[in-house]
Order: C-alpha cells, then structure tokens, then sequence
C-alpha cells in the first residue's frame, strides 16, 4: 500500500481511537504531577470520541477534505484538559496538510508530521519538553531523517510506532518529575498508542468496537506525586468569534492577559472558534475577557485540589488492599479466587474465607495473566472463581480452559453482592457438581441493587437520561432515575421490599457518606418494621451504593 485514501483514514482513525481507550486507564495511571488535571487519558479519549461521532456525520467517505475537516473540528470540540487541547492541534496541523489532496504518500504523511509539530508548539505559550510536544517533534524529525525512502505504508508505520515509542521512553531525560516519579510522560504514550492504533488498522486490523473496552489492571496504578497547587481551577472556554478574522495583535493580548492570570496555558484559534485552557484562581475574569469578542460556545471549570485528594484517596485504598497479607483459611480442598473494586469489600471478602481477592471491576477489568498467578500461588487442587462482574465472566472462563492441572469451578456472578451470597453457600467438601448447584440456587434467592450515576447524557430502555443524574438498576434493569439518590434509591426499594424480602444488606461506596446511608436506612425501617438491616463501607469507586435483597 503506497497510498492512502479518505476511507483509509477515516477507519484507521477510529482504530487509533479504540487503541486509545483500551489503554485509557494505563495512561490515566501516569498522570502523576503536578496534580491531576483532569486525567490525560481520559481527556485525550474525550477528543477522539468526540471526532469519531464527527466522522461518522461526513456524508461522503470518499472526499479527503470532509474527513480531515470534521477530524480536526470533533477533536478540538471534544478535547478536554491541557492534553486534550494540545491533541486537537496536532491533528490540526496534521489535517490541515493533507485535506487538499486525493491520495496520501508516505511522503505527504511526513510533511503532515512535520506541520503537526509546527501548529502544536505554536498553541503552548510556554513548552514543556518531555511531553507529547516531545514526541510529535522527534517523531517528525526521525521519520523525515529515516524514513523518506519508504514507500510503503505498512512498514513505514510500523517504524513510526517503534520510533514513537524509542521517544515515550526517553521522556523521563527530559522532565525531572517524570524521573522522580519512575514513569513516562501519559500525553507522550497516548500518541504513541495512536499511532500503534493507526498502523494495525493500515495492516488490516480494520474490527472496531469503541463501546465495549476494558481498562487496564491495577498493577499500572502509579504512585502519586504531590505538589503543592498554585493556581487552584482548570478552566477551559470555547469562543465563537464574532468576527473569525481576528486579528494577531487581539490574540496577543488574550495571550498577555492569560499569563498574568494563571499558568498551562493552551491558546488556540481554529476558525470561527477560540479555545483556551488555563489554570488558574480567577476563572470568571476568563470568561468576562472572552465575551468581549464573541459568545461562549463552551465553558468548563474543575477544582483541582479536590480531583487531587480524591485520585491520592483512590490511590492509597487500592494500594492498602493489594498489600494486605493473605489471610490464611481452613480451606484444604477448594482454593477461593474473587474479584473486589473496594477495599472494604475485600476485607469483607477475606472475612468469608475467600483465598485471593483480585482488586477489579467495572473500569478496570482483570486479565488472564492476574487470574493465572493467583491460581498458581493456591496449593489447592480444586479453584473456585467469582468474577463478580459481567465483564470479567469471559476472562474467567479463558482462564479454566487454560488450566490443565487443576479443577476449575467459574460461577457466572455478575455482581458482588451475588459473590458474598455464593460465599454463603461454600462447603470445602462438597464435589464440583455439589458446590455449583448449592451457589446457583444461593445466588438466585437475592436481588442484587445497584446505584451508580451517568457520565454522559443518554438514553437507556428509551429513558432521557442526564449527565450527572443517579441511576438505580434492580440487576440489569433501569428502574429509577433522579439527581436526589435518596427519593430514587428509596422509592426502588420500597417496591421490592414490598414483594415479601426481609433482609437488606449494604454496602456503600467512596461517594456518598455514611450519615447518608443511615437515613436511608432508618426511613425504610420505620416503613417496615421486621426488615433487618445491614452496613458495611464497601470502598468501592462508581457505585455510590451495592445493595442485596433476600
């Protein structure tokens, strides 16, 4: 392939954007200082979602210039936090090269390399080396040194990805606080998995699925490096211009006045729109500046001490539960293997006999290798596994086909509560065949609750539902939606308690507080005075709220 067409950008995008977000997690972890701005990965993510949906509105998939137009517009409407933004122009500089051609050579990737590193500096009022500006710079000056000979695409971009990815390593060299804190830069390894997701979709590797992907394990969680926060806001804007055609001295000016009020300051102008991320303690002046020269398109301010204490609380749970000892058992026939997203349900875990808890779930999914080692550090012959998530079952089951030398018992559990009610259920001595009938029939006599909350606006079983808003589902079923948790969480239950259960149990999550649970508790009780109540702190991040009815 010594070409490349409109559609051969458009899927490769897309492969660039799922390889992304299946590292997500991974390059969230190396997101160490000064503090969590937002998170690179999931900021970079944001865009290429964003540009995805944009690609997916160009009428003719055959015209270079609509894809590289609508690349470059979703990436800069989506783009989220200093890495985001910084993104957005790199594949502005990119596009913005190519868009007027027909087919695309090495040659003119090459010069749209060149130009991504040119547009990309240009937007960053004070460069940091060591940063994804690093690696869009060292790639474009390697592949113009090393690569001009080639002609075909497939192994030019293969050398494309292993020059980016000599580059992400040797972002340490440059950045101190990349050294002190043992990793590379996240922004660097973002781009490097783009490109990785560009050169397989070019290779053939064109099966896409951009819903359903997993994170990364907890062994990248990194450590955090704390450092005392100047300047207090995130603050991000998009401008549309009243007149597009603004000048260089304005935008100077706009410059001048940012940097006298914070720092990370990311200054773009593409087109009709004028965008700006910066840091800093007044993000209100930002606004009243920008509305002297067009209308607020969109506004976005996150307190970054806050996102800082929570991501090193975050932090510091997952670190305390994957170095607590391993509790010893009386169990000398079936070793215990489950999965737990919290502290406080490991522990509870551990209490119930449970041989190896693997920390996991809805975001951050275990791998075959994590099941594989804790199987080979049990002594036992017989290994009872609880995934205790739907998207960890097919895993799970991977794992007993692999394993030749010993017996394998998966029980599907989707939910953590139903893993404590098979736990219940446990017999060392029971056969294979025993222990699968007396769990499954344990496990089909509880409701399992969970309350959670949208990311996003969306609809689910044809439900408008609102960023930001409680969801309550009864297993898999919506069944209540609302920003008070309480009403929604109440009302649900109420419903079912209603049916004849008599024993709750709950387990609350990182989000909400105990005084919180207790007054949902204490109303339920004064409806139904034999409902017996249990509270456990469950630790666990997402769902504010696990609940089990028997």
């Amino acid at each position: 392939m010594t070409e490349l067409n409109a559609k051969d950008f458009y899927v490769a995008f897309k492969k660039a954007a799922e390889t992304l977000l299946v590292n997500k997690d991974e390059i969230n972890a190396l997101n160490v200082f000064p503090v969590p701005d937002g998170d690179t990965g999931s900021n970079m993510s944001s865009g290429m979602l964003e540009a995805c949906e944009w690609l997916d509105k160009v009428k003719n998939k055959d015209k270079l210039k609509d894809i590289m137009k609508n690349m470059r517009d979703g990436l800069l409407m989506g783009a989220r936090g200093n890495s985001g933004v910084i993104l957005s122009q790199i594949f502005r500089g990119f596009t913005e090269t190519l868009e007027d051609k027909e087919t695309v050579t090495t040659k003119d990737f090459i010069e749209a390399l060149k130009n991504a590193k040119e547009v990309a500096y240009h937007a960053v009022i004070k460069p940091v080396e060591g940063t994804m500006l690093t690696l869009i710079r060292k790639v474009a000056e390697r592949a113009e040194n090393e690569l001009s000979e080639i002609k075909d695409f497939e192994e030019f971009l293969d050398k494309l990805y292993e020059i980016s990815e000599e580059v992400v390593e040797e972002t340490p060299k440059y950045l101190k606080k990349l050294r002190d804190a043992n990793v590379v830069d996240a922004g660097a390894k973002g781009v490097s998995y783009i490109i990785k997701g560009f050169r397989d979709a070019i290779k053939g590797d064109t099966t896409i699925n951009l819903k359903e992907i997993e994170g990364a394990s907890a062994e990248q969680i990194k450590e955090i490096a704390y450092e005392e926060i100047k300047f207090q806001y995130c603050t991000e804007c998009v401008l549309k211009l009243n007149n597009s055609e603004i000048s260089k001295e304005e935008i100077d000016k706009i410059r001048a006045f940012l940097e006298e009020l914070g720092d990370s300051i990311v200054l773009v102008h593409q087109g009709e729109f004028l965008k700006t991320h910066v840091h800093t303690n007044r993000p209100g002046k930002v606004f009243e500046e920008f509305i002297n020269y067009g209308e607020l398109y969109k506004v976005k301010v996150d307190n970054m001490k806050v996102q800082h204490e929570h991501v090193v609380e975050t932090a510091n749970a997952v670190t305390s539960s994957e170095e607590e000892p391993i509790y010893e058992t009386n169990n000398e026939n079936w070793g215990i293997i489950t999965v737990s997203p919290g502290e406080g349900i490991t522990k509870i875990f551990k209490s119930l006999g449970v041989d190896k808890v693997i920390f996991g779930g809805q975001t951050m999914n275990p791998s075959v290798k994590d099941f594989m080692e804790a199987i080979e550090t049990l002594p036992q012959k017989k290994i009872l596994i609880l995934p205790n998530n739907p998207n960890i079952i097919l895993t799970a089951e991977k794992v007993a086909d692999m394993v030749k030398d010993k017996e394998i018992l998966v029980i599907k559990t989707k939910y953590i509560q139903e893993g404590i009610s098979a736990l219940l259920a446990f017999d060392d001595n029971m056969t294979y065949e025993e222990l699968k009938e007396a769990i499954e029939s344990e496990i089909s006599s509880i409701v399992p609750i969970q309350v959670t909350y949208a990311i996003r606006d969306s609809e689910i079983a044809e439900e408008k539902i609102k960023k930001d808003e409680y969801l309550v589902f009864v297993g898999k079923e919506l069944k209540a939606h609302s920003f008070d948790l309480t009403e929604a969480v109440i009302k649900v239950l109420k419903e079912k308690i209603n049916d004849g259960y008599e024993i709750m149990t709950i387990f609350y999550g990182q989000d909400i507080e105990l005084k919180t649970v207790e007054l949902i508790a204490n109303e339920l009780m004064e409806d139904f005075p034999d409902l017996e109540v249990e509270i456990h702190n469950g630790s666990q991040p997402h769902y504010p709220l696990l609940i089990s009815l028997e």
